[in-house]
């Protein structure tokens, strides 16, 4: 079986390091799909998910969401450098719902001169609405 060594990590914790089948990011041009004996580049990444199979048939799917950040192809290895990431089965979906219509209240009442508070509360918003992206998606794919 072809493998490819692959490691997702964010400023805060190593997500996933370990061998797989294929790797499917999101870049910023859109959806990239690794395999063994990939040409090497960089590529920037927007939200999304990462998709990843373990085995190239009947293998455990792995899936993340992720904030921003890099993915680096040498051949066989593959290193995704994110802001933030969480496994998708790791996202509490009620939190991340409850979580958005009041961020998006805060923001709305902030003072024009409040540039760290609405900052703080954007990059909140947007890491909450990447986390259900990313469910939907889930659950458009699996119908979990």
């Amino acid at each position: 079986m072809s493998v490819i060594r692959c490691d997702v990590v964010a400023k805060d914790k190593v997500l996933y390091s370990g061998e797989l089948f294929n790797v499917m990011v999101p870049g910023t041009e859109g959806e990239l799909g690794i395999m063994e004996n990939h040409e090497p580049f960089v590529s920037a990444l927007r939200d999304g998910v990462i998709w990843a199979r373990t085995k190239e048939d009947g293998g455990e799917v792995l899936a993340a969401a992720i904030m921003g950040g890099y993915v680096q192809v040498l051949k066989d290895r593959v290193i995704v450098i994110c802001d933030k990431t969480r496994a998708i089965d790791h996202i509490n979906l009620e939190r991340v719902k409850n979580d958005i219509p009041v961020l998006e209240e805060r923001l709305a009442n902030l003072r024009e001169d409040s540039v760290i508070s609405r900052s703080l509360l954007s990059r909140k918003l947007r890491w909450c609405k990447v986390q259900l992206a990313a469910k939907e998606k889930e659950q458009e794919y699996y119908g979990r």
